[in-house]
């Protein structure tokens, strides 16, 4: 059971890196493919955030999960 803890953390980690890279890529050489990072998190912020309460539940387990 600590393999798979281990393997999801390590997937969490790549994939939150993979994220910031596509910002900062983003920042520097704007779209590339047609691919919007910043775009698309900002709607899915806006969706939670439409959402109401449970909308915001879920951001604040998310957020957790990251941290």
């Amino acid at each position: 059971m600590k393999q798979v803890g281990g393997l999801i953390a390590g997937l969490t980690g790549l994939i939150v890196s993979l994220i910031g890279l596509g910002v900062a890529g983003e920042i520097v050489f704007g779209q590339i493919m047609g691919l919007s990072v910043i775009g698309n998190i900002t709607s899915i912020v806006d969706s939670l955030s439409s959402g109401g309460f449970v909308g915001l539940v879920v951001l604040l387990i998310l957020w957790g999960q990251v941290k």
